[in-house]
């Protein structure tokens, strides 16, 4: 037996055997028509399409500005992503701070 499986990303289309076909699906490859895996929701790159790269501009609320071209949207999805992770890591040094220095869970000397 065989089973046809699609690459979301790519959207090429092959046939391969059952035995084989859970080495695919590990690898990003679903039956058609059924819902992208969670891995599609990882970062965009540029095997990416620009509807799918606009799609998670959208989802993830990324202003792409003027963008139009696939290097400007995906410049501008890293761009937002890049000043993500800065807010998180101010917001893990402002909690860090908060925690006063000679804290020690309330430890005996």
């Amino acid at each position: 037996m065989s089973i046809t499986l699609k690459h979301p990303g790519k959207g090429r289309t092959v046939v391969v055997p059952d035995a084989v076909a859970e080495s695919y699906i590990s690898q990003g490859w679903v039956v058609p028509g059924s819902p992208a895996p969670a891995e599609q929701d990882s970062a965009p790159s540029k095997s990416w399409k620009v509807d799918e790269l606009k799609a998670y501009a959208d989802e993830n609320g990324i202003d792409l500005g003027d963008a139009t071209k696939k290097a400007d949207i995906l410049a501008a999805i890293e761009t937002a992503a890049s000043s993500e992770e800065d807010d998180d890591a101010d917001a893990d040094d402002a909690e860090a701070a908060a925690v006063p220095a000679d804290a020690d869970g309330g430890a005996d000397d």
